[in-house]
């Protein structure tokens, strides 16, 4: 089991950094640059493979109690759920490259041909359209509104068999995966538009180090079970072995992204901040990352343990889809709010 473990979470790891290098090449010069796409863009095509399988994942677990809930249902309302708070930054965000570049414009004197050309890549990108259509929709309460069509959606299939038991256990379990696999998710998406993919992948490799330290410590040294009727496996030396390899792993990559920021917005970001502050406010954001994470872990370990599984897919070494995400997708919002706290 163990070398499994190894061996799929290195092939694993090689193909998420593939996936955010690639993400970081594509968006490199956009609205721009021709051809190029917004930051993330990559990563949310990847999701709409990744989070289906999850959400059959979870309504396999969910069925174990006799609760169904609708394929067509979750995954549409799932992903909307993800990938429209992201539409939406990427409107407003082509809307501000715009309208500063139309003030350059206006201030130089005679534009030069080079800045008219750049004005004019903007005016003609695609995205445009869609931020001015976002715009005039105000989308600020359309996941609101996703949530309570598919709730209302999972009520009127449930009654389509004239049954009336179970009704308030297929809605509620149709709004848990909703909410668990589109609306966390939906938190990277707008740090890959902000901060570009990489730091999608810091945050990632800090709630995994945590995985990897309480591992670790709790094989070596683990004697006191941290909650045994929920998850037999883990101690507290290993929870707080987690806790200490995620800061070692957030302060260091907090240095390095400082050391090499990856764009221009965040290499003004990083430079407010003293080397100091960078490893301090990273060693701290990655032990409440690291706990958040193993919380995140135990959360899923709820869901299965409901259900009377031990794995949720047949990932080997792993378990299942939701097994790989179950500590990145609650650490997800925490982490969008600390990075709004520390950068701005």
């Amino acid at each position: 089991m163990l070398k499994y473990r190894i061996l799929f979470g290195l092939i694993f790891g090689a193909l998420f950094v593939g996936l955010i290098a690639l993400d970081w090449y594509a968006a490199g010069g956009w609205p721009v640059a021709y051809w190029s796409t917004p930051p993330g863009m990559v990563v949310a095509v990847a999701s709409l493979a990744v989070i289906p399988l999850a959400l059959w994942e979870m309504r396999g677990l969910l069925a174990r109690e006799n609760v169904a809930i609708s394929m067509r249902i979750t995954v549409a309302a799932a992903l909307l759920c993800m990938l429209w708070p992201w539409i939406e930054q990427v409107g407003d965000t082509i809307q501000q490259k715009l309208e500063w570049e139309r003030v350059l414009v206006q201030q130089v004197g005679p534009p030069s041909p080079e800045a008219m050309d750049k004005l004019h890549r903007i005016e003609s990108s695609p995205w445009l359209v869609v931020g001015n259509w976002f715009k005039s929709v105000k989308p600020h309460y359309l996941v609101p509104t996703i949530l309570a069509l598919s709730l209302t959606a999972a009520f009127v299939k449930h009654s389509r068999d004239r049954r009336v038991d179970g009704a308030m256990a297929n809605a509620g379990g149709t709004l848990l995966a909703i909410v668990y696999l589109g609306v966390l998710p939906g938190f990277f998406l707008p740090i890959c538009m902000t901060h570009s993919a990489w730091m999608m992948l810091a945050i990632c490799a800090v709630v995994k180090s945590a995985d990897i330290g309480a591992f670790a410590t709790g094989k070596l040294i683990g004697k006191h079970k941290l909650i045994p009727w929920l998850s037999p496996g883990k101690t507290v030396e290993g929870f707080f072995g987690g806790l200490v390899m995620s800061g070692l792993v957030g302060a260091g990559v907090a240095w390095w992204m400082k050391s090499v920021p990856a764009t221009a917005e965040d290499a003004e970001r990083w430079g407010r901040l003293t080397v100091t502050m960078v490893i301090v406010g990273g060693g701290v954001s990655g032990v409440i990352l690291g706990a958040v994470g193993q919380f995140g872990d135990l959360l899923e370990s709820l869901l299965k343990r409901d259900a009377g599984v031990k794995d949720s897919g047949v990932v080997p070494g792993f378990g299942g889809v939701l097994d790989l995400l179950d500590s990145p997708l609650l650490a997800a919002p925490v982490a969008y709010w600390l990075l709004k706290l520390v950068l701005r």
